[in-house]
């Protein structure tokens, strides 16, 4: 693993050689903050997702791992879309559902998203409840709307 160093801790790139299994969100540090080697790769991921929470840099692209992340296609559709929010924004789990072309799955895309291997790339902290309010984050819900808000400022600055 391949710790990344954040102010709300250190979060974990799980990998093997140079795939990404699995990210975790940062908590406060539970061990070292430094891994043995690491592919150039997971180093640089750990780089941009340290940027990330820094405000320093946009979120790394979710590429293959919204393929990976879903064990169904209908799963695979639900991070796509979330993969798909802009920054600052955000969608309720019913929109995601509908853009998924399944209106009355809301219930299954907060499942998704209680389980996506893949946060903050695949963003997650973007989807709030039906009346906008944020609902449960694996890094809590003052992560999320820290990170809300963060883009937030980013975009208000133009970038």
């Amino acid at each position: 693993m391949t710790p990344y160093v954040t102010r709300f801790g250190v979060g974990w790139i799980r990998h093997r050689g140079t795939e990404v299994v699995e990210l975790r969100l940062p908590a406060p540090a539970q061990g070292p903050t430094w891994s043995a080697s690491s592919p150039s790769d997971i180093v640089s991921l750990a780089h941009l997702l340290s940027d990330y929470f820094a405000g320093r840099g946009p979120l790394p692209p979710a590429g293959d791992l919204v393929a990976r992340a879903g064990t169904t296609p209908f799963l695979m559709s639900i991070y796509e879309v979330v993969a798909g929010i802009p920054p600052g924004a955000t969608m309720t789990y019913r929109m995601v559902a509908e853009a998924t072309g399944r209106p009355g799955a809301a219930r299954v895309v907060g499942a998704a998203m209680a389980t996506n291997p893949f946060a903050p790339v695949i963003p997650c902290h973007r989807v709030v409840g039906s009346d906008g309010t944020l609902r449960g984050y694996g890094g809590g819900l003052e992560m999320k709307q820290a990170l809300l808000d963060m883009e937030r400022g980013v975009l208000t600055l133009g970038m």
